[in-house]
């Protein structure tokens, strides 16, 4: 059975479709921790397959270029990699030690069809070449069945599987499902040793899984499909799924209230706004800022439901929502102070009112969609930036695909060295497209954008310009350096630090990693002799950002130029990817 942490309960079923809720017992505030659902509580957690050498299989650690020591692998199955032996004996008392590494190693002798297995880079793992192992859902119902705990709290129907609905609208994967099952149900079977059918010594024949047993496997794979959350960052290089049956019964809605972040193996629950006690908490299955139609699609298509959230009823978009969130004035410390732009959006048309705007999102979001390679970066992003034209000339920079693109251009600008580039893209997106996406100032893009801001100004400040004007893109970079030019970087960089490190806890957690990289930059910085006048400034600022003559400084030093850098961005994007 599984048991909510303190400071919630769970809720009667409704007389809707929703069925059980997970409401609160006290109060919270926007950006609190409303509740931590701890390891070892019936929880699995592990690193997808792809990166299974690159991450620790018990804290999900992963490997960097700056890591001391490089991950190593199990040296019984080379298939589970860990950071430390304090990892692997903690991963060993789980599931490793009770059959998974036994599993493992039976995977890389098999020789089954690859159907059933995955082969992925082993580096690190001692000996190169392909890893061959199990897909992540397979590698999750493995702990599941060999964990009482888990498979207790996955028993009975208080975990949505929407198993028929699956087997009747897709058969392709519930024929990939009952394959995985049959897959993780073999290789947990131990042969035993005796007389084979001729009486000779060997392994005997084994008798195929029961039918029961079977169907217990699939229906723990479909609420695994169902219930699991995605744990991957790109940014951060993290990767893995979380599953917790207590956590797995808060209801979605694409206007939550609430949001999960992850520290090691534990999930921590946080607040977007007022919660009062006994209101229900919502979070978001899916990237909820996504255009109606797709999240509805994202919605039927994996968890089965028709959303009815005020934000599908009335098919509100980015900037809607974000007039109506209540804590506005919380942006006071951060780079959009000013409330009546997030009120009052400068857009030129709005995607709610126009039907041809809507149609469009509707054909290019397909386009858009698929993950840009490296090969061919350059052609894909002028593709695209062609593509969103519509909906750059309404200024609708918040509405995807648009907005991704633009997230794709700082970074490819960043990629190649051009960080002058970068930082304009950068500055734009945190004024006008990620307030609108999560006007919290504490939202995780949010905060990681203002991180990406404070170290472009740093590797910039550094840079010669006169070794990077060249080429057809010379003209704008020596507009964006000129820009640049008299700005006193340091404090820029220091001020943008402290809002970084403010809203991180609230966003994430203090061992949230941008948050311990962020608060080393922001020590060197204020440990530079001579900068005591500044410092003494900058902690006025952040103790009264709405005083007149802090907001004043504020402007001069940080929003000026941080207005100016974004002023160029689209100038840069069409020098660039313009046709």
């Amino acid at each position: 059975m599984a048991t909510l942490p303190p400071g919630l309960t769970l809720g009667a079923a409704t007389p809707t479709t929703r069925g059980r809720s997970v409401l609160t017992t006290r109060a919270f505030g926007p950006g609190d921790l409303i509740a931590t659902f701890l390891d070892p509580s019936p929880s699995v957690v592990l690193p997808d397959t792809p990166h299974l050498a690159q991450t620790c299989s018990y804290c999900l650690l992963p490997s960097l270029p700056s890591s001391p020591t490089p991950m190593r692998a199990c040296s019984g199955c080379r298939t589970a990699h860990y950071c430390t032996p304090a990892c692997q004996r903690l991963d060993w008392a789980l599931a490793h030690g009770k059959g998974e590494c036994k599993a493992f190693r039976r995977v890389r002798a098999s020789e089954l069809n690859t159907a059933t297995t995955t082969t992925t880079d082993d580096s690190g793992g001692g000996g190169g070449g392909g890893l061959r192992t199990l897909p992540t859902p397979t590698r999750a119902l493995l702990q599941v069945l060999l964990r009482r705990d888990v498979l207790a709290a996955f028993a009975g129907d208080r975990l949505e599987s929407h198993a028929q609905e699956l087997k009747e609208a897709d058969p392709e994967t519930w024929g990939d499902i009952e394959l995985q099952a049959r897959a993780a149900l073999h290789f947990l079977r131990e042969k035993k040793k005796g007389k084979g059918k001729e009486g000779g010594k060997g392994e005997m024949e084994v008798e195929e899984e029961s039918d029961e047993k079977v169907a217990e496997a699939v229906d723990v794979l479909c609420k695994l499909r169902v219930n699991s959350f995605n744990r991957l960052d790109t940014d951060l290089g993290q990767s893995g799924i979380y599953i917790n049956p207590a956590l797995a019964m808060v209801n979605h809605s694409c206007v939550p209230n609430a949001f999960v972040q992850f520290v090691g193996r534990n999930a921590m629950l946080h607040a977007f706004q007022d919660i009062k006690a006994g209101e229900e908490i919502e979070i978001s299955y899916i990237d909820c800022t996504l255009h109606r139609s797709q999240r509805q699609t994202s919605l039927k298509t994996r968890y089965h439901f028709d959303c009815a959230c005020p934000r599908c009823t009335d098919d509100l978009d980015v900037y809607q929502v974000c007039q109506q969130y209540p804590h506005l004035p919380l942006n006071a410390f951060s780079l959009v102070p000013d409330l009546d732009l997030l009120r009052h959006p400068p857009i030129k048309q709005s995607l709610h009112s126009n039907s041809l705007l809507r149609q469009n999102v509707e054909e290019i979001y397909p386009l858009c969609s698929e993950q840009i390679t490296a090969p061919e970066r350059t052609g894909e992003l002028t593709r695209r930036w062609k593509l969103c034209g519509a909906l750059r000339m309404a200024g609708l920079f918040a509405i995807e695909p648009l907005a991704s693109v633009l997230v794709e251009a700082s970074l490819y600008f960043s990629m190649r060295g051009k960080f002058a580039s970068g930082l304009t893209i950068a500055s734009f997106l945190a004024l006008h497209s990620d307030p609108y996406k999560g006007p919290m100032p504490f939202y995780e893009p949010r905060v990681k954008r203002l991180f990406v801001i404070a170290k472009l100004l740093a590797n910039t400040a550094s840079i010669d310009p006169s070794s990077t004007l060249v080429g057809r893109d010379a003209k704008i970079e020596t507009k964006v350096f000129e820009a640049l030019d008299g700005i006193d970087q340091a404090t820029m960089c220091q001020v943008i630090l402290r809002i970084v490190v403010h809203h991180c806890p609230a966003a994430h957690s203090t061992e949230w990693q941008v948050y311990r990289e962020a608060k080393g930059l922001l020590d060197d910085i204020e440990s530079l002799p001579g900068r005591e006048q500044i410092n003494a400034l900058i902690d006025a600022f952040s103790a009264n950002p709405d005083g007149e003559e802090e907001r004043r400084i504020f402007d001069i030093a940080v929003l000026d130029p941080i207005k100016a850098l974004a002023g160029l961005a689209l100038e840069v994007m069409d020098a660039e990817f313009g046709t």
